[in-house]
């Protein structure tokens, strides 16, 4: 059998050994300790911050990494069957976890279905047949870099940086961080012992040491990060986000993901199918698929919003009895209901509505109709939930500044959607983030005089400091309150 060979493999491919110690192979049969592949184990602090994701589909894993609040990058190999001519998988074939440390997830983790798949190489028959999955670009050049678009609030990271991509073609001798997950111990004579793997993912810095158009490559040094399901991996430089700014901060941007390795197989073992990586003992070089020359294409695909939908009409793992209690929030200073229509965008600031205006219109309203109007709150959790839309009232941009706006958001359990009632039939809600209390602030009608017209503005929710005023006491009004008392 050859002694060398191309990994790119659906869960492949970044492999570093460490040391001159592996220059030749030990004698079958000694007591020599098990080859193992190096690298720092990320923990999940750093797993979210750089959106570390494992990849699954229906052939093995990758990885993968968001680039911002809704679209992660992989390996283009990743996306493509290896059978026959390596046909693409569809969009729900493919899922994505992320294990960040999350209390609101079960297990701190949470996978989704990817929503759309953009390849930007697509696979040529000559090279699935040759075991190599990597494609081409609408110029003819090879690349390995795949897209993938999730939920707008799929893993609710919207206060998270958006991950600048490098401006400039790799170079050689740049010292890179690198990311990658799967096996993490090489096979070994001793036993003799096929290569294992512990899922996790770690992070091994290395200097480039070969450029081509599209691809970048590095040998083995002091350190490694794994084989066999870190395909898609990032690889990210670190620059100043502005080199001329007294501000100027030290950043991380994407410069390439892991693509291939040129590998060798134990002597007297076989690598190929089922698991090419069973015996692979020794890494000698690997590539990465750069992102420089598909930058562009990148960033046009990635300005594509998904709609706002996720969250809509649910509350994960609220309890039944504590939607059932639906209530209408009057604000005492002014007697109206606080609302929010069931599509209201994100980010935009709640109002109240004139409850006896739209009785006079004949319009139906109060005290706790429409749907809009019904709120529910959840002690254990501290949230204040909008039953129609399935949202959370939240301050924007965790602001601490009295007059913050007051929004919906999707409930992602942050510290600013968390908020402390006091007592019965009228609510005083203070903030837990902020420590300010809700505050109703009256509106102005409208009207018109000769010379000009005057638009009428609502009454808006925002936060002060907490005074024990009208403005900031909302009668709670139960959502049975219209049956046995009429219109109110």
């Amino acid at each position: 059998m050859p002694a060398h060979s191309w990994r790119p493999h659906a869960g492949a491919l970044l492999a570093v050994l460490a040391g001159p110690a592996l220059a030749q192979p030990p004698p079958t049969g000694t007591s020599q300790q098990q080859l193992v592949v190096e690298g720092n184990i990320a923990d999940p602090q750093t797993r979210e911050r750089f959106g570390l994701l494992t990849l699954t589909n229906p052939e093995g894993t990758c990885s993968a990494s968001m680039l911002n609040d809704y679209w992660a990058i992989t390996a283009a190999h990743c996306v493509f069957s290896s059978a026959g001519t390596c046909p693409q998988f569809a969009a729900n074939q493919i899922q994505l976890t992320a294990n960040w440390p999350r209390a609101d997830w079960p297990g701190n983790t949470k996978t989704v279905d990817a929503r759309q798949v953009i390849a930007l190489g697509t696979p040529q028959a000559a090279r699935c047949a040759m075991g190599n999955a990597r494609g081409f670009d609408a110029a003819g050049r090879p690349t390995d870099i795949a897209l993938l678009q999730v939920g707008l609030h799929d893993f609710g990271r919207p206060d998270i940086r958006e991950r600048r991509l490098n401006e400039r073609a790799p170079i050689s001798n740049s010292a890179v961080l690198a990311f990658g997950r799967g096996r993490n111990q090489l096979a070994s004579p001793v036993g003799p012992t096929p290569s294992s793997g512990d899922g996790q993912y770690r992070s091994v810095e290395f200097a480039i040491t070969g450029i081509q158009a599209t691809e970048y490559s590095f040998f083995g040094g002091d350190g490694a990060t794994i084989a066999a399901g870190d395909s898609g991996g990032p690889t990210l430089v670190e620059d100043w986000d502005n080199p001329l700014s007294p501000r100027r901060r030290l950043e991380w941007r994407l410069t390439g993901v892991h693509s291939w390795c040129e590998t060798e197989c134990m002597p007297g073992q076989t690598c190929g199918a089922p698991d090419p990586w069973a015996w692979v003992w020794r890494v000698n070089r690997c590539w990465d698929s750069s992102i420089f020359h598909v930058r562009d294409a990148i960033l046009a695909a990635i300005q594509q919003i998904p709609p706002d939908d996720a969250f809509i009409g649910t509350f994960p793992r609220v309890p039944a009895s504590v939607l059932a209690a639906r209530r209408a929030l009057y604000a005492q200073n002014i007697d109206e209901p606080l609302v929010a229509p069931a599509g209201a965008a994100i980010d935009v600031q709640l109002t109240f509505e004139r409850c006896h205006e739209l009785r006079v219109a004949r319009l139906a309203g109060c005290p706790v109709e429409p749907a809009f109007e019904q709120w529910s709150y959840d002690a254990n959790t501290h949230q204040l939930l909008h039953v129609d839309s399935g949202r959370c009232l939240n301050i924007s941009g965790a602001s601490t500044a009295p007059n913050a706006l007051v929004i919906l958001f999707p409930c992602v359990n942050a510290a600013n959607e968390k908020w402390t009632v006091s007592g019965s039939s009228t609510w005083t809600i203070r903030s837990d983030h902020s420590g300010l209390c809700l505050h109703a602030v009256p509106g102005r009608r409208g009207g018109g005089g000769p010379l000009q017209v005057s638009l009428g503005t609502p009454a808006t929710l925002t936060q002060m400091p907490c005074d024990g005023s009208p403005a900031q006491q909302f009668s709670n009004v139960d959502a049975d309150w219209h049956r046995r008392n009429g219109p109110r």
